[in-house]
């Protein structure tokens, strides 16, 4: 019985497709978390709350502009603080803060620790 190369082909192509899935799924399945981008000194990023999105600025913060944001309310966010969407509202939670619950064993888990 001839098996035609095409067959042959065929089936190692078909394979290494298969392998290589599997190779690509368990090395995404060893990190919890992924990067998005990266926020240096002065930079502005937002979550838009309607899409989810995140966006950041091609403008770099002025003394000015932090001075008036302080005055205005802007506070610092704590290291330890995770940003959420549910039920369409955005929700910020400083994991630290509520530390020793289950609550925050559950945000704390979720990212991988660089």
């Amino acid at each position: 019985m001839k098996i035609s190369k095409r067959v042959v082909l065929t089936g190692l192509a078909g394979a290494a497709t298969g392998l290589s899935s599997t190779a690509i799924a368990q090395t995404m399945s060893r990190s919890k978390s992924e990067h998005l981008g990266k926020l240096d000194e002065d930079e502005v990023m937002r979550v838009n709350p309607r899409t989810g999105t995140v966006q950041k600025s091609n403008i770099k913060i002025s003394e000015a502009r932090h001075r008036d944001a302080l005055a205005t309310g802007a506070r610092e966010i704590p290291p330890t603080a995770v940003i959420y969407k549910h039920s369409g509202k955005m929700y910020m939670y400083d994991y630290a803060a509520a530390a020793n619950n289950q609550a925050a064993i559950n945000f704390e888990s979720q990212f991988d620790d660089d």
